[in-house]
């Protein structure tokens, strides 16, 4: 009997997910699982965690939304906490995998784990070698279908977006037919409860923060934001216009969570849009929301292309910035405690609720630079540990983007704070509101 393994990773939907679908259509039985890494959690070399308690949070949330899905169809979920290698080489001596599966990232560490484990899986140690599989859903567009080689792509965003919108489609979303899941394997004990006692307990939130209480994890929410934004409030009618609010539930789709945790696609959301400007028409607003879809896949792709560079302090174009660390100053950005009252009250919303406007992490990133002369490194790695959406590729490659090194080709990108607080709180009000809550 042919039996699989499918490794959930930043892809926690049934929905549009090409591997899961590949190998579910390839097995009788399935031992679907989810891996806690203990890398996560161990501060690292900026002094921060690649995961915090708001992220943790959402994600907790989000499988268990997945874990209700597939027990509703006759399946189940396991979570792990551990090392993937060992507990994947333990899972393989216990049922023999025939087949082994895991979507398609382009970050560096998902590739080089995907290669490990292929490795290992196919060594002369292993006697019984299942088929490992892979495929993309993560990205709108496969690597084939690119216009140009990866290692030719442009490091500019423009010329990339105007090559991708001449000659290439994004591919279409897949469905699942849960009626015909294959079953489970035998049932073994999950650590999903004992999961809190190993990571610490939930973030103290900013509790009447209408972002907050909306930001729940799962495939089934991420659904109901898209519909309720489309054509629920038909917000992404006047999108262009709106993004760049910093406090409120409806300035913005608000999808980037469950964009980042692959509680949804990006080739669904383009799907949506296109249902939406069939149905109301399309504008300005519904294109610039593929257009940030198209920032995405650029970051995405330039990950592929440049692996560790999207980390190092010289960024992909290998130019040493300008700025040092200074620790005092460093924890003051982070705190919300500088000069500066907008950039105070844009730190406190993210501790508070891990999420922050596209405008809010502007000028931020902008005010970390060039205002205070700091690494941009520490930046990021903050942003990593408390973002709930974030991404590898978006947030490493926005940063970089604003330090000078990354793919802006006008170099670096100072925000005058005073005007950018006159334009975006004129009376003050977020200001205010998060000058209630405490800095530290």
């Amino acid at each position: 009997m042919n039996t699989g393994l499918y490794w959930f990773e930043h892809d926690l939907r049934l929905q549009d997910n090409q591997a899961l679908s590949q190998l579910l259509q390839e097995v009788k039985q399935a031992h679907l699982i989810y891996i806690f890494q203990p890398k996560w959690f161990v501060v690292n070399d900026f002094g921060h965690c690649a995961m915090g308690q708001h992220r943790y949070r959402f994600l907790r949330e989000s499988l268990h939304d997945l874990q209700q899905q597939l027990n509703s169809n006759g399946q189940q979920l396991h979570i792990y906490y551990g090392e993937p290698d060992a507990i994947i080489m333990k899972l393989h001596e216990q049922y023999e995998f025939t087949h082994v599966a895991k979507h398609f990232h382009t970050g560096v560490y998902e590739c080089n784990q995907f290669e490990r484990m292929s490795q290992l899986l196919q060594s002369d140690k292993i006697n019984s070698k299942p088929q490992v599989m892979t495929a993309n859903s993560y990205t709108l567009y496969n690597e084939n279908d690119l216009p140009m080689s990866v290692a030719n792509l442009p490091d500019v965003f423009s010329p990339f977006r105007r090559k991708l919108e001449k000659d290439a489609i994004p591919q279409a979303p897949i469905k699942l037919d849960l009626n015909y899941l294959p079953a489970p394997c035998e049932s073994e004990p999950s650590i999903a409860n004992d999961l809190p006692k190993i990571l610490g307990s939930d973030p103290i939130l900013a509790k009447h923060n209408k972002t907050v209480q909306q930001l729940i994890g799962g495939e089934t929410q991420a659904r109901a934001q898209m519909q309720y934004y489309t054509f629920g409030t038909q917000g992404l009618s006047t999108y262009k216009e709106t993004r760049n609010g910093l406090e409120g539930w409806d300035f913005s789709s608000k999808l980037s969570p469950w964009l980042a945790a692959g509680c949804i696609s990006a080739r669904q959301v383009a799907e949506w849009i296109n249902e939406y400007e069939g149905t109301y028409g399309a504008n300005d607003s519904t294109y610039w929301l593929f257009f940030e879809l198209l920032w995405r896949e650029f970051y995405q792709w330039q990950q592929y292309k440049y692996g560790h560079q999207m980390y190092q302090h010289t960024g992909i174009q290998q130019h040493t910035p300008t700025g040092g660390h200074q620790p005092d100053m460093f924890v003051r950005w982070c705190n919300g405690s500088t000069d500066y009252p907008i950039i105070n009250a844009c730190m406190r919303q993210l501790k508070h609720t891990g999420f922050m406007s596209n405008r809010g992490r502007q000028l931020v990133a902008s005010c970390l630079v060039h205002e205070l002369g700091l690494n941009w490194q520490y930046g990021a790695a903050y942003f990593e540990q408390m973002l709930i959406d974030f991404d590898p590729a978006s947030n490493w490659g926005n940063w970089q983007y604003l330090a000078g090194v990354g793919s802006d080709p006008r170099g670096l990108r100072r925000f005058n704070l005073a005007k950018q607080t006159q334009t975006y709180d004129p009376d003050g009000e977020f200001i205010a509101y998060w000058s209630s809550y405490t800095s530290l």
